[in-house]
């Protein structure tokens, strides 16, 4: 419920805060008080175009906050939370700014949020009813939603089970269309794995192999080089006076002088064992001197192979661990590829399959909205005729668009989508020999406040929205239909908040929590001013709204009638 709404500079009121009450609040005040800005403000604040010219003068700035308590509104918080919005003990801040630069800032609970946020919110928590304001009733769009809430829990455990259906199929279809439209990719893709595989293939590749080669190609290349430098170091090494000749003249001086000195032995042995070692890196040399020889073919060979290897390192992976790798992703790919005409079958399948069983559902649930639009059509025309419109005529029309593609149903091919095949609009003829129309068609005010009415009535507990708002609901009535327009309104507000501006005393007498709206003239400026009325004071202003300006004994009397009139009837409708 909304519990408090503060206006700062919006036309003519520079700041008022206005507080509510569960049930059946009414705004009353002279003509021109500035009732209607208040509603205007409410709209305002859940998403409606915001023009700088409404900023007051001499201010830069209009705000409009509201506070609203959602601690019985679970389909409400349900939808705060998908927003991301935290609630501090169920209250929610709802806060708008305008610029005069035509700059609008948006909070929630003090925290930034979008326009498209606050009308999501709006939407979710405020019906507002204007005299020709296109508002949840007066859009088709909304009309099956409503009569399915009013269809129960029949047309409830059917929709579930159609919308599971509908996502199935959806989810079948997508992936049928991916498959279809990429046919040709498909192909494509196969060509140029089974190519790439074959390439790998013939490669015949073999971890660690381009290390080997590049070494290969490092002694080819440099054979004659290589030869060169043995031959001089086994020169340097076994030659005339080379390393072993002057080793061996240094191991006979140490071998003499050996017996002298035990160190001197172990230097001997030491020496012996450098002279072997020497003795055989020259026998090695001499054995790998013999084996090289330039070969230009072989090195050719090298040459293509290390190419062919960069080629494909260029291609599939930095090294041949990872050209490998790929090709075992080519195989899984090749092998999914292939398989996926089998799986187009069974997806065409699955969609035949599916299209058969949501269709069914459909008819069931075609059937069943049926039924509820005989009976919310009685309910409906029976509050009509509580509001006194007892010629009024209302229908629920249902109906199918005729679609080739569409679901199968006794009445032809018809067009189905996530809430099944049926077209819904609400259609009311309020004169005998009109024909029925479109409710927003509905020319007179008073009518179409009091269809609004009748329609609000008959969806009391299924009702979502919990806060409803009706600005001019009274316009064209007047005496006894304007009392049983204030008991329809008395009772919606049984099962929700009902915020009314009304000029009719009948009505304002019914209310739970009545607020006078007052234009105050300083003689500089003017401003605007609300004022809960208990006691004397409401009195008087039902005084006032029975006279006019010229509140007599007459009329206070008559008030007080009136006010005990209503309460007597309040407490009966409520059972005490």
């Amino acid at each position: 419920m909304l519990t408090e709404l503060l206006i700062r500079n919006l036309a003519v009121i520079d700041e008022v805060q206005v507080p509510f009450q569960p049930g059946f609040n009414v705004l009353t005040g002279e003509t021109g008080a500035g009732k209607s800005i208040i509603i205007h403000a409410l709209s305002f604040l859940v998403g409606e175009r915001g023009d700088p010219d409404l900023i007051r003068t001499g201010a830069d700035t209009l705000l409009v906050e509201a506070v609203f308590d959602l601690g019985t509104c679970p389909q409400v918080r349900a939808v705060i939370a998908e927003l991301g919005v935290e609630l501090d003990d169920d209250t929610l801040i709802v806060a708008r700014e305008l610029h005069r630069s035509g700059r609008s800032r948006c909070r929630l609970n003090g925290r930034a949020a979008t326009l498209a946020m606050l009308r999501l919110i709006g939407k979710a928590v405020l019906d507002i009813h204007g005299q020709h304001e296109h508002q949840s009733l007066l859009d088709p769009a909304n009309h099956l939603r409503f009569l399915d809430a009013f269809g129960g829990e029949t047309v409830t455990a059917l929709k579930e089970r159609y919308i599971a259906l509908y996502r199935q199929l959806q989810q079948v279809e997508r992936e049928l269309t991916d498959l279809q439209r990429s046919e040709r990719e498909r192909i494509q893709r196969l060509d140029l794995l089974r190519y790439q595989a074959d390439e790998i293939d013939r490669a015949n590749l073999r971890d660690g192999e381009e290390e080997e080669l590049v070494q290969e190609r490092q002694r080819l290349v440099n054979a004659e080089r290589i030869a060169e430098r043995i031959g001089r170091a086994v020169d340097r090494l076994t030659g005339d006076g080379g390393a072993l000749d002057a080793l061996g003249d240094a191991l006979h001086a140490l071998k003499e002088v050996a017996d002298f000195d035990p160190a001197l032995q172990a230097w001997h042995e030491t020496l012996m064992q450098t002279m072997d070692s020497a003795q055989e890196v020259a026998f090695a040399l001499e054995r790998y001197a013999r084996t090289l020889e330039f070969d230009p073919d072989r090195l050719e060979e090298v040459e293509s192979r290390l190419d062919l290897l960069r080629r494909l390192k260029r291609k599939y992976g930095d090294n041949i661990a990872a050209i490998l790798r790929y090709r075992s992703e080519i195989t899984r790919e090749l092998e999914r590829l292939e398989s996926s005409e089998e799986h187009l079958e069974r997806l065409q399948q699955e969609r035949d399959r599916l299209r058969a069983v949501l269709a069914e559902v459909a008819r069931e649930l075609s059937e069943a909205r049926h039924d509820a639009a005989e009976r919310m059509a009685k309910a409906v025309q029976a509050h009509l005729k509580a509001l006194m419109m007892e010629r009024a005529k209302f229908k629920v029309a249902i109906n199918h668009l005729p679609d080739p593609d569409g679901l199968p149903l006794p009445d032809g091919t018809v067009a189905f989508g996530r809430d099944g095949v049926d077209r819904v609009e609400f259609l009311i003829a309020t004169n005998p020999g009109e024909p029925l129309k479109p409710l927003a068609k509905i020319a007179s005010g008073g009518e179409l406040a009091r269809t609004m009415l009748a329609l609000k009535a008959s969806l009391p507990r299924t009702h979502e929205i919990p806060v409803l708002v009706f600005d001019e609901v009274d316009v064209g009535i007047g005496g006894r239909t304007a009392e049983a327009v204030g008991e329809k309104l008395r009772e919606v507000a049984r099962y929700a908040q009902v915020l009314c501006v009304t000029h009719l005393p009948q009505i304002a007498a019914l209310a739970d929590w009545h607020l006078q709206v007052r234009k105050v003239d300083d003689g500089q400026r003017s401003r605007v001013v609300v004022t809960p009325l208990h006691g004397d004071a409401r009195v008087q202003e039902v005084a006032r709204m029975l006279s006019g300006k010229q509140v007599t004994p007459t009329s206070l009397q008559h008030a007080r009638e009136l006010l005990q009139r209503a309460a007597r009837a309040t407490a009966a409708a409520r059972g005490g």
